[in-house]
């Protein structure tokens, strides 16, 4: 390759940088590589639009992968050579100065000799009346989201979500919870995006292309810090384009449901007596007959605090411990105890410790089956995620009471029960508290001998730890009854996290990505279309959500017939409705739609609006079907083009026909010397990934001939 003159003002200048991460790019990549150029790939969303296709059969060589093995292979074979590198950064300016490129991220700045094109596109939208107000409730993008195996809010604590059934009824983004509809699960061999907030410190892990809730947060510096502060509304995106710094959506539960009283036959076998009262099930002479009703009261709740934090269930003993200094609280949990259940409570003394006992095999298997017994599974059932939060309250105070501290900063709570730690936070954050959430691993606790009174402890379980402190401190204060003497000493408060419209508003720590093979789960929710995926909201799966119902798919490509035939797994009918004579998809597709009895087509045909009551129940059309222009649908699915994403290259006079396409020869060369194009983004007819990947290869060859054939001055 022809040498350079002069000595580059950077510290790196590259002999082509490829902007755009998908198949196109991959390729040119690839051939750089073999040509031996430093070469850079610069993309917003690693493998393109690509990945979202469900089945690839036209690519040669394979016949049937998906869009996300496809472009990972590329990307594979790309970085085999040593000279190429990629980042993942969205390009927002590209400048010429003199025969050097300058390339411009929201963090950094490129130099480089060569320039290739292939962003892609974005999706085009109807433009109709009604397609903003009905989005994602009946008007869809994307047929089928990918999520993996991940943690999601579910019957009041978290579950895998694999482990997600029909009966599930999982939190979504307006703090209600609702059910289940339907599931999705398919092979996925790609990269997955694990993202980190802040307080809530264990990542998640999902698809690129899955759509997230996000929000932006704008500051002021200095003293126009909170003058200039602006919380944004939500809008959803996909993860693959997070950065950090932008902030996700955690709803605080809404539903309140003030249980007054349970009846404890609904939960164990006992045996009811001719006064209305219960025994075991299985009970001896000395067995005491206790009320079948126990009132859910303010004092109930700080009890099964106590008991969280402190108490056990043997075979016939209801059991709690404290420190013999507690007074107070081994008088409060003896009152209750005595008040609710009309038994005596046996205390007695092992050096430091108060054990306290209430012999009744009843209440040892009830609060057993409601809370669990042993340090690790206790949990809470989902009506006390849905009490009041006067009731809430005591029940923290109880459980802080038992396993929680005060520090330096903060007040801590510590347990090893996962489902528990992550049902606190969820109490308090109805408290308008956000706590920290952080897990200590097991295996970390061990590295280090760990002694009480002598004797060698081995941690079993990993340890949760619930901090609050900060902005938070004097709510937390309030709730326990004990005022933290931090708050006597700050002057200032800083935050880095808030509460606004009922939602948490978090701001992202950092985002990773890691390869994975294995299946990839979503599911679909009734009504409200989302669900949080242990620390977020994120989109569910809209197709499940069709099951009998009728769609429509909008455009005539190939695209479409492919969307239009995945829908018919759920749908009972599927209408392809097209402006033109005839719907023009590969022959081998156009075949499976006439075959498919579930698929119409509807031709020369536009919609021009969409309604209905909170959902889609119609559209309009521009002329009459079966004698009327309203036509009944219960959801859309819009598959008409897409746009071009090449308009910020026009700045430096690259040509673009009238679709917004760049101009480019058979060379792959555009009007702009030393700039290249290939794919989606330039103005050739037939666009697929094989026709993109000739583009590419066309367009590295053209860039390495034009730094051999040109002096490019460096200096």
């Amino acid at each position: 390759m022809k040498k350079t003159e002069g000595k580059a003002q950077n510290s790196e200048i590259y002999d082509v940088i490829i902007i755009g991460a998908g198949c196109s790019g991959y390729a040119a990549a690839m051939y750089a590589g073999r040509f031996d150029m430093k070469t850079l790939v610069l993309g917003e969303m690693m493998g393109g639009t690509i990945i979202l296709t469900d089945v690839v059969e036209n690519y040669p060589g394979f016949k049937k992968l998906t869009g996300q093995e496809l472009a990972d292979k590329l990307k594979e074979h790309a970085l085999d050579y040593k000279s190429v590198e990629m980042k993942n950064e969205r390009v927002e300016k590209v400048e010429k100065s003199g025969k050097l490129f300058n390339i411009h991220t929201k963090k950094n700045k490129y130099a480089s000799k060569t320039v290739i094109i292939a962003t892609g596109t974005k999706v085009r939208r109807l433009n109709v009346p009604g397609e903003d107000e009905f989005a994602n409730q009946g008007v869809s993008y994307c047929a089928l989201c990918l999520h993996p195996d991940e943690e999601v809010v579910a019957n009041s604590s978290i579950t895998k979500i694999k482990d997600v059934t029909p009966i599930t009824r999982v939190l979504t983004h307006d703090g209600t919870y609702k059910e289940v509809a339907g599931f999705t699960k398919t092979e996925y061999n790609g990269e997955l995006i694990k993202i980190r907030t802040r307080f809530f410190n264990e990542p998640v892990s999902l698809t690129p292309n899955h759509p997230v809730y996000r929000i932006k947060v704008t500051k002021g510096t200095g003293n126009k810090y909170l003058k200039d502060f602006k919380i944004g509304k939500p809008e959803w995106i996909e993860a693959g384009k997070l950065e950090k710094g932008d902030c996700l959506v955690y709803p605080i539960i809404k539903e309140t449901k003030d249980t007054e009283k349970i009846k404890i036959s609904d939960y164990i076998e006992v045996k009811e007596t001719t006064n209305g009262r219960i025994l075991p099930f299985i009970n001896t002479i000395t067995s005491n007959e206790i009320d079948n009703i126990i009132p859910i009261t303010k004092d109930f709740m700080r009890l099964v605090g106590y008991y969280i934090a402190e108490g056990s269930a043997s075979k016939h003993n209801l059991k709690f411990y404290f420190n013999k200094k507690e007074k107070n609280y081994i008088e409060d949990v003896k009152e209750i105890l005595e008040k609710t259940f009309r038994l005596n409570v046996d205390i007695s003394y092992v050096k430091n410790v108060c054990n306290m006992g209430i012999y009744s095999k009843v209440l040892a298997d009830l609060f057993k089956h409601l809370f669990g017994n042993y340090s690790y599974n206790k949990n809470l059932p989902h009506w006390a995620m849905l009490l009041p939060a006067e009731k809430q309250k005591e029940l923290i105070k109880g459980m802080w009471r038992g396993d929680g501290c005060m520090r330096d900063k903060d007040f801590c709570y510590v347990t090893s029960s996962r489902k528990l730690a992550y049902q606190l936070r969820d109490l308090l954050l109805r408290q308008s508290i956000i706590p920290s959430l952080q897990v200590r691993d097991k295996t970390g606790l061990n590295r280090k001998q760990n002694r009480i009174e002598g004797r060698l402890v081995k941690f079993n379980h990993n340890k949760y730890n619930l901090n609050v402190g900060g902005q938070f401190l004097e709510n937390m204060s309030s709730i326990l009854d004990a005022r933290h003497p931090k708050l006597n000493q700050r002057s200032h408060i800083l935050k880095h996290a808030w509460i606004k419209d009922g939602n948490a508003i978090l701001p992202i720590r950092n985002i990773e990505k890691t390869d994975y093979v294995g299946d990839v789960f979503n599911i679909a929710v009734k009504e409200n279309n989302t669900y949080v995926a242990k620390n977020f909201i994120v989109h569910n799966c809209d197709g499940p959500l069709f099951r009998n119902k009728v769609l429509a798919v909008v455009g005539g490509s190939d695209s479409a017939a492919k969307e239009a035939l995945l829908l018919t797994q759920y749908a009972s009918k599927v209408y392809i409705i097209y402006r033109g004579d005839k719907i023009h998809p590969e022959p081998i597709n156009e075949d499976r739609v006439k075959k498919n009895k579930k698929i119409e087509v509807i031709a020369n045909t536009n919609i021009t609006e969409i309604k209905g009551d909170k959902k889609v129940t119609h559209v309009i059309l521009d002329k009459p079907y079966k004698g009327s222009k309203e036509f009944k649908l219960d959801g859309i699915f819009v598959e008409i083009g897409h746009i071009p994403l090449a308009d910020f290259v026009k700045p430096i006079g690259v040509k673009l026909n009238q679709k917004g396409e760049i101009i480019i020869d058979r060379t792959s060369s555009t009007n702009v010397p030393g700039l290249f194009a290939a794919g989606d983004v330039v103005d050739t007819k037939f666009k697929q990934a094989i026709t993109g990947v000739g583009e590419a290869v066309s367009a590295t060859y053209s860039a390495y001939q034009y730094i051999n054939e040109n002096e490019v001055i460096t200096s």
